[in-house]
């Protein structure tokens, strides 16, 4: 069964993808032992299971992303992840707020 399950995530995720999951997993383990915190405290922080807090760790694509935010809360670094898809520029924040509101296939 677990085989079965790998191999559909495989074709599912591009590798990019599950190399990012798998990398930010260990950069939230690394954390977690760094602040001298157990999975349960951890977890009771977060406010998810520790068994949800040990699927993180192993970068399951299968957890929440709205759990991996709050793993990331609980270690105070939730401000890092407003550095994703940042804009550059305030001309790119200008662009954006001209972007229509759909996009639609043509």
């Amino acid at each position: 069964m677990i085989l079965c399950d790998m191999a559909r995530i495989n074709q599912i995720y591009p590798i990019d993808v599950r190399d990012a999951l798998h990398a930010l997993g260990d950069r939230i383990v690394i954390a977690r032992k760094a602040a001298g915190l157990r999975q349960s405290d951890l977890a009771d922080r977060a406010g998810v299971s520790r068994s949800t807090l040990v699927e993180i760790g192993k970068g399951s694509p299968h957890v929440a992303m709205g759990n991996y935010l709050a793993v990331l809360w609980a270690l105070d670094l939730l401000a890092d992840v407003d550095k994703i898809a940042m804009f550059e520029s305030d001309s790119h924040r200008l662009m954006a707020d001209q972007l229509p509101k759909r996009v639609r296939k043509g």
